[in-house]
């Protein structure tokens, strides 16, 4: 059965520390924005924000297997798993782990999404989805144990898949340099 995203998972977003505040940025604290969501574990930020960025923003601080989601321009539909505590800007939709769904399930349900979620942007030059709009997509959501025979399913495709690539990328290399 079927359930919608609002249903399970609290979706939140951050904020941005006014940039007029230059004393905002540079702490301690990881701040992740959409750039950031390049793949399945985030284990570090590009950028990092002060406790006064924090206590003078919307931005809040996301625990550990929180699920990112870019929600905004070219970015829509990337997905990233946090391995480490962090705030977002408002780009980013956050889904609190609970103790229903895996985080690397969704991780994958939202990756499997991403054409939809494209599609369904709406604005003109930098198109969106939002945090209402997530929590209306249904997802199925099968027994724990089944969860993670997916998740280990997929996690061996993706990891042949990109061993293929590296291949492939090794085997171009090889007949330029030696044939180009």
């Amino acid at each position: 059965m079927k359930e919608k995203l609002g249903d399970i998972f609290e979706i939140g977003s951050g904020g941005t520390p006014p940039k007029s505040h230059p004393e905002y940025y540079g702490g301690n604290i990881p701040w992740i924005k959409t750039g950031d969501l390049k793949s399945e574990y985030l284990y570090m930020a590009e950028d990092y924000i002060t406790e006064e960025g924090l206590n003078n923003s919307s931005t809040k601080i996301y625990e550990k297997g929180t699920v990112l989601l870019a929600m905004y321009g070219a970015t829509i539909g990337a997905t990233s798993i946090l391995k480490i505590e962090a705030c977002t800007n408002q780009a980013c939709a956050a889904f609190k782990k609970n103790d229903r769904v895996l985080p690397e399930y969704l991780y994958y349900f939202l990756k499997s999404q991403k054409e939809k979620f494209v599609k369904d942007g709406v604005g003109g030059a930098q198109p969106n989805i939002s945090a209402g709009y997530l929590k209306k997509v249904e997802m199925e959501i099968p027994p724990f144990e089944v969860q993670r025979s997916i998740v280990n399913t997929l996690d061996k495709t993706v990891s042949i898949a990109n061993k293929r690539k590296q291949e492939l990328i090794a085997l171009d290399d090889f007949i330029k340099a030696r044939f180009v």
